[in-house]
């Protein structure tokens, strides 16, 4: 009687157990089915089976050929395709589908000993099993420490079917259809973006800009010499005939005076010699010659005297006189020709571009450019493109760029801007589609760095 009493008891633990266990399966299945797409479903894949089955690792399988990728792992919500271990695992699974092992259930056992193995699988034990109904879509890969039975072998194929019907319900699962409003709405929209993005916008680009002097008259240096001072601030309105600007007059001066002591002995020497021609008829001969050493002289003193004058500059005209700082002329040597002052009109005014290496393609004369200066932000000034270098040049900042000039066209409200005042100008180019102009930099970008 009391054989029979444990076996009772042991039979009803069993039924228990198995009805625990077909609860579960039911539950899983459930579960699986109602998943809404196909990450949460390979998460449930290789995380619930454990509940029913002993098991170390779970992966999901995908398939293509004989090329393997594991799409997901028991226990990691994001899986590093470039671990070391995942990168071993491929190469496992790869070798045995090139070898057709994984076209059914199949088992094997992981070799530690490999040297291609850089560290110790604890779950040695593997088993694998394709999805249904597709086994050469992929399957799944059950690894523990004990080799598997074959009540496991029952169980892995009945959740190979589970979760391979329902990976292909969850790819077949479709959106709400649209109701008919809806889809006239959204054409209607898609249409009306297209029509938007096909509207052609002049192409724009911003560059820096200075206001410069129109025809600026250029003080140069009449000869060689050393700069003793200006005499004039810079940016000063001056008058015609200003002095402005004056040399270090020493030697010009002390030439001058030779030359008038030059002169006044060839005078003498001109009137010894007329004296002398009514004593002696030979004597006439010497007037003549003292007579061209007197002019010879006479045009030395007029040259010094005239290189003494270029000593002080003055203004050939009224404007405004610009240059940099009188600290930076003052005993400075300058050579013949060399600019030292501008005599700018201040109502002659043009607009200097330096103009980026991207838009060289909207310097065209007549291009249209509107003008922001940093001392106004809130009023702008229209100006039209007349000319641009053909070549690039260095610029004070190390980049290059074109060196554009441009008119202003000022309204008869607008007070003049002041010479040198910096700004941005906005240079209008060519028409083109809205949808170039605003993808046009992430092109340029994409070529730039893929060269694609």
């Amino acid at each position: 009687l009391q054989g029979g009493s444990m076996s009772t008891s042991a039979t009803r633990k069993t039924a228990n157990n198995n009805a625990a266990a077909l609860k579960t399966l039911m539950h899983l299945e459930n579960e699986a089915l109602a998943a809404n797409d196909l990450i949460t479903l390979k998460h449930i894949a290789v995380n619930r089976p454990r509940d029913l089955l002993q098991t170390g690792h779970i992966f999901w399988i995908t398939r293509s050929g004989h090329k393997i990728k594991i799409d997901a792992i028991s226990s990691q919500s994001k899986l590093d395709k470039t671990t070391p271990f995942t990168q071993w695992m491929t190469r496992q699974l790869s070798l045995r589908a090139r070898q057709g092992e994984l076209n059914d259930l199949h088992q094997w056992e992981f070799d530690n000993s490999s040297e291609e193995t850089p560290f110790t699988y604890p779950f040695t034990q593997a088993l694998y099993v394709p999805l249904a109904p597709n086994p050469q879509r992929g399957g799944l890969l059950f690894t523990r420490e004990h080799p598997f039975k074959e009540v496991d072998n029952h169980l892995v194929r009945r959740l190979a079917k589970i979760f391979g019907m329902a990976a292909i319900m969850t790819k077949r699962k479709k959106r709400k259809p649209i109701s008919v409003n809806k889809r006239v709405v959204l054409w209607g929209a898609s249409v009306l973006v297209a029509l938007i993005l096909a509207i052609p916008v002049p192409m724009t680009t911003l560059a820096p800009a200075e206001i410069v002097a129109g025809k600026p008259h250029i003080i140069t240096a009449p000869f060689e010499g050393v700069i003793e001072d200006i005499l004039v601030p810079p940016n000063t309105a001056i008058q015609k005939d200003t002095a402005i600007l004056r040399f270090v007059d020493t030697a010009y001066r002390n030439d001058f005076i030779l030359a008038g002591k030059e002169e006044a002995i060839a005078d003498a020497k001109l009137r010894q010699a007329a004296v002398g021609s009514f004593i002696s008829p030979t004597a006439k001969r010497d007037i003549a010659i003292a007579d061209a050493e007197k002019a010879l002289a006479s045009a030395r003193k007029d040259y010094a005297q005239d290189r003494l004058a270029k000593t002080i500059i003055r203004s050939p005209k009224q404007g405004l006189a610009i240059y940099s700082d009188p600290a930076d002329w003052r005993g400075r040597h300058v050579t013949t020709g060399e600019a030292i002052i501008q005599i700018a009109d201040t109502a002659a005014l043009r607009l200097r571009i330096d103009a980026p290496l991207s838009m060289g393609e909207s310097l065209k004369g007549g291009a249209r450019i509107k003008l922001f200066l940093d001392n106004a932000p809130l009023n702008s000034f229209e100006a039209e493109l007349t000319s641009a270098s053909y070549y690039a040049q260095s610029m004070p900042g190390g980049h290059m760029a074109y060196e554009a000039y441009a008119d202003l066209q000022f309204e008869t409200t607008q007070a003049l801007p002041r010479i040198g005042a910096r700004g941005v100008a906005k240079v209008y180019g060519r028409k083109a589609p809205l949808a170039y102009w605003l993808f046009r930099r992430p092109l340029t970008l994409m070529r730039q760095s893929f060269g694609v």
